[in-house]
């Protein structure tokens, strides 16, 4: 031992290798140079190391100032940091955190950029470089330092939420085609994460893929994060998978869905909703383009409604009106007689009546008529419109007498003199067809009147031969 020295010791009182005064081959005081050197390396703690580097003590002071919200004096203490140290991605990541508190974006975009220049898998610049230029706007820039973000992350989870950030974006954009990419990637770290869900789920909306979006929500109600969240964060998850119900035709179970949503501005979007999957909604959509002469156009929405609703007697009614425009009186009449076999109202089976019996004697059909009649005439046998109806009808039947007595009846109530001059008229033309010219003649007495007044002078001038 006596020819051996000790070296001096390490900082930390660790003794180290006792490197002998004896010569050895050159060779072996090379190798024990290269452990000493390891040895020293691996012994020295890191801390010891960052202490000495030029700018520490300076960071460390303007940590410390940014901790006591003393933000410009941290970004002095970061700059004698970095003149000390102009590389280290460190201090300038400090700096521009501090840059960034005090609303000077400027200057922290340019501390973020020099950070990433030193440091350049340095996520976390990268992300806060993408905030501002979402929070400025700038929508591509977010993006792209997003997309930067989640490319340089370690975590997983952080990964994710860069990921969800850049989607986000994308579909604000309408760029669905790029959004498609960073789903997919997504969904690769985390299957089941609700987020990505609603996202899958509302692309295969977009894409009328309604099982797969009805599949897609589904999955995210069901996931461990949603089952313990409140009702309003799982409204947009419930409103979508009610659009997707309705869509494939199940207006049942998306009603259930819908009411699990009436929060928010989901409230009147629910609404919408719901009157768009009414069978009234359609109708009303329908009779909008009757009105205004587009008959195909309606009749597609006539069915929309029936398809919703198959016993819509209303729905029978227009297609019947429609058929009438068109000419086609036997299809028109079909469709209200299937109608009135529908309606369970007896007023309103009773209006139907009387459209069918118009209809027929419009048709020559005056036995169909008077069946149709009659049966209008249970619900309001007094009824003025039906009674000529069916005095018409008796007429056109060849039922004259039968004519004559329910004009009589309409006589009798007590009518205006135009209509007792067309009453009249009738049951003159009924009487002399049925031989009786006594009543006849006094019937065209009391037509001659208005419009009819030349008519029922001529069959006067019949009866009584001057003609």
């Amino acid at each position: 031992m006596k020819n051996q020295q000790i070296l001096p010791t390490a900082t930390n009182r660790l003794l180290l290798p006792i490197l002998p005064i004896t010569k050895g081959t050159h060779m072996e005081n090379k190798l024990y140079l290269l452990l000493l050197f390891l040895t020293i390396l691996i012994l020295t703690p890191m801390q010891s190391v960052a202490q000495n580097t030029p700018g520490r003590a300076a960071f460390i002071q303007g940590e410390n100032m940014r901790k006591q919200n003393r933000c410009q004096d941290a970004i002095d203490k970061y700059m004698e940091a970095i003149s000390a140290e102009p590389q280290n991605y460190k201090y300038f990541f400090a700096k521009g955190k501090c840059e960034y508190k005090l609303q000077n974006m400027e200057a922290a975009k340019e501390s973020f950029r020099r950070t990433v220049e030193y440091r350049e898998n340095y996520s976390p610049a990268y992300s806060l470089l993408a905030k501002i230029f979402r929070d400025e706007g700038k929508v591509d820039d977010a993006i792209y330092y997003y997309e930067q973000a989640a490319k340089y992350e370690r975590s997983d989870s952080r990964k994710l939420q860069y990921k969800l950030l850049v989607i986000n974006l994308l579909l604000k954009e309408d760029r669905t085609y790029d959004a498609r990419r960073h789903i997919d990637e997504a969904r690769e770290l985390d299957p089941t994460n609700p987020k990505i869900l609603y996202y899958t789920a509302e692309l295969a909306a977009q894409d009328e893929d309604w099982r797969r979006a009805k599949d897609d929500y589904e999955l995210a109600l069901n996931s461990d994060e949603l089952k313990s969240a409140s009702p309003a964060v799982k409204a947009k998850y419930y409103y979508g998978l009610g659009l997707a119900y309705s869509n494939l035709g199940d207006n049942e179970n998306a009603r259930k869905a819908w009411a699990k949503a009436n929060f928010g501005p989901y409230k009147n979007m629910i609404q919408q909703q719901m009157q768009q999957t009414s069978h009234v909604y359609f109708y009303k959509i329908a009779i909008s383009y009757y009105m205004n002469g587009e008959y195909e156009e309606s009749e597609k929405y006539i069915e929309k409604a029936l398809e919703l609703q198959r016993d819509f007697s209303s729905a029978f009614i227009l297609r019947g009106k429609i058929e009438k425009k068109r000419g086609n009186i036997s299809r028109a009449i079909q469709n209200y007689e299937d109608a009135i076999q529908l309606e369970k109202d007896p007023a309103r089976r009773a209006k139907m009546y009387s459209l069918v019996a118009s209809l027929q004697l419009s048709n020559n059909d005056s036995y169909g008529a008077l069946a149709s009649i009659d049966r209008a005439l249970d619900a309001n046998p007094n009824n003025s419109n039906l009674l000529y109806m069916r005095a018409k009808a008796e007429y056109g039947s060849g039922r004259f007498s039968d004519a004559i007595n329910t004009l009589d009846k309409l006589l009798s109530a007590g009518v205006d003199t135009r209509s007792k001059a067309r009453y009249n008229f009738m049951k003159g033309m009924a009487a002399r067809k049925a031989g009786d010219m006594d009543i006849a003649k006094k019937a065209f007495e009391e037509a001659r009147y208005g419009p009819y007044k030349p008519a029922a002078s001529i069959e006067l001038d019949k009866l009584n031969g001057k003609q």
